[in-house]
């Protein structure tokens, strides 16, 4: 999935679908706020009949809302104010993501990032964001004999909107920081749901070559005799019924002094 920011209001955007948020007894937060004066009203009015409570993890999705140029909104469920915190709003994301992948829209503008979460800032919510959004979309069908190819209206880009510019560079800063987190989990993932007979100590450690590789790591593999030297004997005896040659493997990595951080 593709991740942008955006500085705007979530009144102006031509997207598929907008985001945004409604806290529990049917209170709009500040973005549906400006969807709904937009609207004359038209968030209040459904949602003084009933449609939407505000519970956590609720939602509820609009078609051709007034004078809003967005071809849906969508309201997502954040619970009771004062308890919108950590968890509560990776859940909101969470369900965001996952109503999204099912509306058929392809791209969405996404307003909730633009929520407070005490103690925590601007960039910490956008990292969030990529997080929980990559881990819903994450797919493993490598061995199915037909696999299920990503269907053509499915989401494929968020764009993270926010209403202050300055806050734009960490934002930047915190998509790339997030993404790089995602891929190191989705390889973590891909590699855990390997069959044993594939993913073997020799598969590990040809991706951990190719991995420091590609992001300049010290890898280091030690070999039998390497780890009988170490007097690594319980860890020798697990693998002792296989076929496969036992290997420990290193992976370091240098911050900016040059210290050497073991990361396997």
């Amino acid at each position: 999935m593709n991740f942008s920011i955006k500085i705007g209001s979530p009144k102006k955007q031509r997207s598929g679908c907008v985001v945004v948020g409604v806290y529990e007894a049917r209170q709009l937060s500040v973005q549906a706020e400006a969807v709904n004066g937009a609207s004359s009203d038209y968030l209040t009015e459904l949602i003084n009949r009933g449609d939407m409570e505000g519970k956590l993890n609720s939602s509820l999705l609009l078609h051709h809302v007034p004078n809003i140029p967005a071809e849906r909104i969508l309201l997502v469920g954040l619970g009771k104010e004062e308890e919108f915190h950590e968890k509560e709003y990776q859940s909101a994301v969470r369900t965001a993501i996952k109503r999204l992948n099912e509306t058929g829209c392809t791209e969405a503008n996404f307003f909730l990032t633009d929520l407070p979460v005490e103690k925590r800032d601007v960039a910490w919510r956008v990292e969030q964001a990529v997080l929980v959004a990559t881990e819903c979309m994450y797919r493993f069908d490598r061995f199915k004999s037909k696999k299920s190819e990503q269907a053509p209206r499915s989401l494929q880009k968020l764009t993270l909107n926010m209403r202050n510019g300055a806050e734009a560079g960490a934002a930047e800063q915190a998509i790339a920081r997030g993404m790089a987190i995602a891929e190191g989990v989705e390889l973590a993932k891909d590699l855990g749901n390997l069959p044993a007979n594939i993913c073997t100590p020799t598969y590990l450690a040809e991706q951990a070559i190719k991995l420091a590789g590609e992001h300049k790591l010290e890898v280091e593999v030690l070999e039998r005799e390497q780890l009988e030297e170490l007097g690594m004997g319980s860890f020798l005896s697990v693998t002792s019924g296989s076929r496969q040659p036992p290997k420990f493997i290193v992976l370091k990595h240098f911050g900016r002094d040059r210290e050497a951080r073991p990361v396997v």
